[in-house]
């Protein structure tokens, strides 16, 4: 109730605000703006950084008044990052938990939560599946702009499933004359287990203007035979594409493609690589078990400003999510597996969002921005299990279908007053027909701003939603029925920091956050049920320096810090992976991210590391029997990458580059999730060309 209190006040305030604003006279002294920074300190608002997310609408950095990082193009460029989870680990805040070489299943956790608590976006548009999963294997920096991570509960903005945070990828928007760069990249893992460890990514980006017309698009072909001996094969194809049309000064339309196509290999049958091997006494490696994923997104939003204080904003999108589970019995490799099993999910999500921004007022006086929101969403959900069992000489086929709607209606008030104090609150209504009952959403947030000192201190809090999955309300297994009655998973959270700027040299960030999670899902033979409960509570630090007497030189850091991340309540669950007063599984205390750059004239060197702590996870020996919850060791990884230019400027030719990079440059023997390989040293390699 207490944060229903703040929005009501918050709202109170709003409409003051505007009441006194909208009265005034519109003299010369009083135009009305849509987002320009007046700031006495010009020189301190030049250097401000425009971001989207925190508020669906562009604002400077140092207005936001929540906690957000901001991974840039030259960031992604530096690292030579192929995947978008690459540049999001060196994120205060993130962990990222993958289970083998790349392909396989890669999971965020963010601030201590579940990895389907973080909605994820590619310009607006919802990536996650239904229920908030979301595997990080599959997203390529291809095309890519930039990436934005507001951490804490948004789902007072974004909805269901942004229960810790969201994750904003934003496509590159084409300009000026066409240009078309080719990269060509080819290496190979020192694994030493064979012959066969090619690693081979080939990219496109072709990007332009012409008129009123801008195009940008971005593709990316990846194959990668893996660190084990066989069946470890990653092959992909990504395109990701973003169209851009302004037919009139105050309409634009913005069309955006997206489609993955992925095959992975993966020989391991529950308990890992290293505990499934006969070896060890497991079951034994599958040569042929893979999964297929074939998914799309098609995405248009229009924005329409009749005038400069009223914008319209309509976004309508498609998501389509196709993936497929293979595996054939082998009986001589795996002991018990007896059966030819497959299974097949699709997922279809349809979306239209309609914002109306309406903006008033000056920010270096008194300049409010109101949104009001409408949200509505429709997905569908097809399961097959099929397969023959050859000892039983039976077939099994199994098929679930399912959907749901759901009608959201959300209000934000932006407010600030002499470039100095900026609110933010609002919330979320969400109909959905999973859920029992309306569900509300407030959040609210102040920044205290002194630019003398290019100090500002933050603070805000809120409540998020999850809705479960299609499994969860809609199976049909019999060992894992699905229970339609399933309430929400809800979060809880606040939040208090501190930012300081010295110019372009120095940037900090410190925030104190806490989550308090509750009606967490949880499996009770034979279904599922809301009724665990756990908190995770932390700091959170990010440095970046740019010092002066060494120009083109930039050092970044982040370091998190979780003083609790416990269960509180398994709701009479005997489970070693839910234990009360026990860690959270996979999520260490300490984390620590550091990030050298040197960029010359010709040349550019990076040097990155990872530290992550110790944590608590489960070992199989062998699978499924003799399960232990163990403690799984921490582990320091760094890479090294870099660039050449050989040609600049000559005749059609923008720019020819050298190009490679070195991951794990000290072949570090370490484990992300326990029982599972990951990628030891490998060197990659190659040329990159700009016409």
């Amino acid at each position: 109730m207490k944060f229903v209190y703040t929005i009501c006040l918050c709202l109170s305030v709003a409409v003051f605000a505007n009441a006194g604003v909208m009265a005034a006279p519109l003299s010369g002294d009083h135009e009305l703006v849509v987002a320009q920074l007046q700031s006495p300190s010009e020189a301190v608002a030049r250097l401000d950084q425009i971001v989207i997310t925190p508020t669906g609408t562009e604002v400077g950095q140092k207005e936001t008044s929540v906690s957000i990082s901001t991974i840039t193009l030259q960031d992604i460029e530096a690292r030579q990052a192929v995947r978008v989870e690459e540049v999001l680990r060196e994120v205060s805040g993130v962990i990222i938990s993958q289970t083998g070489a790349a392909g396989s299943v890669t999971s965020l956790f963010l601030r201590g939560g579940n990895n389907n608590m973080t909605q994820v976006l590619l310009n607006g548009f919802r990536l996650n599946d239904v229920g908030g999963g979301f595997d990080f294997s599959k997203l390529t920096t291809d095309n890519v702009e930039r990436v934005e991570v507001v951490k804490g509960p948004m789902s007072s903005l974004y909805g269901s499933d942004a229960m810790t945070g969201v994750v904003n990828v934003i496509s590159r928007k084409g300009e000026g004359k066409p240009s078309l760069t080719l990269t060509s990249n080819w290496g190979a893992h020192a694994e030493g287990h064979s012959k066969r460890n090619l690693i081979s990514e080939q990219r496109l980006n072709f990007q332009g203007a012409w008129q009123k017309f801008a195009w940008s698009v971005g593709y990316g072909n990846y194959y990668d035979y893996g660190i084990l001996p066989f069946n470890n094969r990653l092959t992909a194809n990504v395109l990701n594409s973003r169209l851009d049309l302004t037919p009139m000064e105050k309409l634009t339309f913005t069309f955006t493609t997206l489609f993955i196509d992925q095959y992975s290999g993966f020989p391991t049958s529950g308990g890992g690589d290293r505990l499934d091997s006969k070896v060890f006494g497991g079951v034994g490696l599958d040569p042929d078990q893979n999964t297929a994923n074939n998914n799309l997104l098609l995405g248009l939003t229009a924005n329409y400003q009749p005038w400069d204080w009223w914008q319209h904003e309509l976004s309508l999108g498609y998501l389509h999510l196709n993936s497929r589970y293979n595996n054939k019995a082998n009986p001589d490799q795996v002991l018990f597996q007896d059966y030819d099993y497959y299974s097949r999910d699709l997922e279809d999500q349809y979306s239209l969002n309609y914002r109306s921004n309406l903006v008033f007022g000056q920010k270096d006086r008194i300049g409010s921005t109101t949104t009001l929101g409408l949200e509505l969403r429709n997905e569908r959900w097809k399961g097959w299990a099929y397969g023959w069992d050859w000892f039983a000489w039976s077939y099994r086929d199994d098929f679930t279908k399912a959907s749901r709607g759901s009608v959201s209606y959300y209000l934000q008030e932006q407010l600030a007053f002499y470039d100095r104090f900026f609110l933010t609150c609002g919330g979320r209504f969400e109909d959905n027909s999973s859920f029992d009952r309306v569900e509300f959403s407030p959040r609210a947030s102040a920044a205290l701003r002194f630019p003398e000192t290019d100090t500002t201190i933050r603070a805000g809090g809120g409540r998020a939603i999850k809705a479960p999955s299609f499994y969860q309300t809609n199976s049909l297994n019999p060992f894992a029925l699905g229970n339609p009655a399933l309430k929400p998973e809800q979060n809880v959270s606040w939040e208090v920091g501190v930012d300081q700027w010295y110019g372009e040299q120095v940037q900090a960030s410190l925030t104190y956050f806490e989550n308090n999670f509750t009606d967490l899902i949880q499996y009770i033979y034979p279904s599922f049920f809301n009724i665990a409960k756990a908190s995770t509570k932390g700091f959170e630090f990010a440095l970046t320096l740019r010092p002066k007497p060494l120009p083109g030189f930039t050092v970044r850091t982040a370091y998190t810090y979780l003083t609790d991340l416990r269960v509180l309540d398994a709701g009479n669950l005997v489970s070693l992976a839910v234990i009360p007063g026990q860690n959270l599984l996979r999520r260490p205390r300490q984390t620590w991210s550091f990030d050298l750059n040197y960029q010359a004239k010709t040349w550019e060197v990076n040097l990155n590391g990872l530290y992550v702590g110790p944590r608590a996870d489960l070992g199989y020996y062998p699978f499924p029997v003799n399960t232990r919850r163990l403690g799984n060791g921490g582990y320091f990884i760094a890479n090294l990458a870099g660039y050449y230019t050989v040609v600049q400027n000559w005749g059609s030719v923008k720019r020819l580059q050298l190009m490679a990079r070195a991951n794990n440059l000290f072949d570090k023997n370490y484990t992300e999730v326990f029982g599972y390989s990951s990628p030891r040293f490998n060197i990659i390699g190659g040329l990159r060309l700009e016409i």
